[in-house]
């Protein structure tokens, strides 16, 4: 038995295995991997005794079957135990634990289990995918994100939807002798809703400045793009620039007169411009009486 090593270590969380039968180091997981392991001996413990780990681990729950995708997971735990699966060769056995600690330092949760990783299928690296693999995985990774957004888990879902952007960006540049036009318009769509999507994040965490380049992508592809114009719209209006703000609403309003959210939002700036164009006219006056 070899001994332990630390995997991962920062000072909320650390990870370490301990190697009881060697693999074959020729064959080692890495991203898109898929994994067939044998997962036993799991014991979860705090402070005050055994617990259970949370319900949202696949690798932990009941439905476990056995396989991991690498870099398919969006719960921490599994995320954390995906980085063991990163540092272990094919065949090979081992004792793990995973220990997470609150900001006082004290045990949350300290996971153990044991490991044997019996099969890795051998993947392409991804700059060696075709473009309908790349496409496919991107469509994945988007359906994915699009229902993490509905359950409020934002930092997964950005994840999910930057993985599915940068394989999007990975077929370009787009061979019209390859791809036929009507798939190039579904890829560029996917594309736009990517960035949209991204925008729509951004705003949750008030990241004006990214949601503005976000949504200028989109308007490049698509320049009567209602949603990004309503976006860039709230992050102008997030940082003050409300005659920008204002722009983008006369021109979502001209697309749509009806749309609800445009006109809620030109309600909330038009009085604050009034109030800055009276600002400015007060200001006029003193400087010429």
């Amino acid at each position: 038995m070899d001994k332990e090593t630390i995997v991962s270590s920062r000072p909320d969380r650390e990870i370490r295995k301990i190697v009881v039968a060697q693999g074959d180091y020729t064959l080692v997981p890495y991203e898109d991997s898929r994994c067939k392991i044998v997962l036993t001996n799991v014991n979860c413990k705090n402070d005050s005794g055994k617990c259970t780990i949370e319900e949202e681990s696949k690798i932990f729950g009941n439905n476990f079957d056995g396989n991991v995708l690498i870099g398919d997971s969006d719960f921490f735990i599994d995320k954390d135990f995906e980085l063991i699966l990163q540092q272990m060769c094919c065949g090979e056995k081992c004792e793990a634990t995973l220990v997470y600690r609150n900001s006082k330092g004290e045990l949350v949760k300290e996971i153990s289990c044991n490991i044997h990783l019996q099969e890795v299928t051998e993947e392409q690296l991804i700059s060696d995918w075709s473009w309908q693999r790349l496409f496919e995985a991107a469509t994945h990774h988007k359906q994915k994100g699009i229902q993490l957004v509905k359950e409020k888990r934002f930092t997964e879902a950005f994840r999910r939807f930057n993985k599915a952007l940068k394989m999007i960006i990975a077929i370009e540049p787009v061979d019209p002798a390859v791809i036929d036009e009507a798939t190039v318009k579904e890829i560029t769509d996917s594309k736009i809703k990517l960035y949209n999507n991204l925008a729509y994040l951004q705003l949750q965490y008030h990241e004006y400045d990214a949601v503005l380049q976000l949504c200028d992508r989109v308007l490049k592809l698509d320049q009567l793009n209602v949603k990004a114009l309503y976006r860039r719209s709230l992050a102008y209006s997030g940082l003050k620039m409300y005659e920008e703000a204002w722009v983008d609403v006369q021109n979502g309003l001209k697309l749509d007169p009806n749309d609800k959210a445009f006109q809620q939002q030109a309600n909330t700036l038009k009085p604050i411009l009034e109030q800055r164009n009276e600002n400015y006219t007060n200001v006029i006056k003193k400087m010429f009486n």
